[in-house]
């Protein structure tokens, strides 16, 4: 695994992208890197995980990240998405990528 970890640091390097701690989203290709393994994410998933990163460490509402996002996507589906990223973000980290307070919103765990 180490290995597989220092190809996608060396992919990372030649790619533009943002970051938040061990996440990155690769701005070209709407995929994401977590904790050094390849995180497949769909559009809408990648619009959702780069509003955070921009309103990191701020929560967000559900409704604030559907207006943020170049895509006609209802709030109620957000939650929906918010839950896919968090399943597979816990079978690599056995953690969720993405929190929430209630009443407040959506944020990206801390503890990543």
């Amino acid at each position: 695994m180490t290995v597989y970890k220092e190809v996608m640091t060396s992919q990372l390097e030649a790619k533009s992208y943002i970051s938040y701690k061990q996440l990155y989203l690769l701005e070209d290709e709407y995929d994401a890197v977590y904790l050094g393994y390849p995180f497949k994410v769909s559009k809408t998933e990648y619009f959702i995980l780069k509003a955070l990163i921009n309103n990191a460490p701020k929560p967000l509402s559900a409704e604030k990240i559907a207006i943020s996002l170049p895509l006609d996507i209802k709030a109620s589906n957000i939650v929906y998405h918010i839950c896919r990223i968090n399943e597979r973000a816990n079978q690599i980290g056995n953690r969720y990528l993405i929190k929430n307070i209630s009443k407040k919103g959506y944020f990206l765990n801390e503890e990543m």
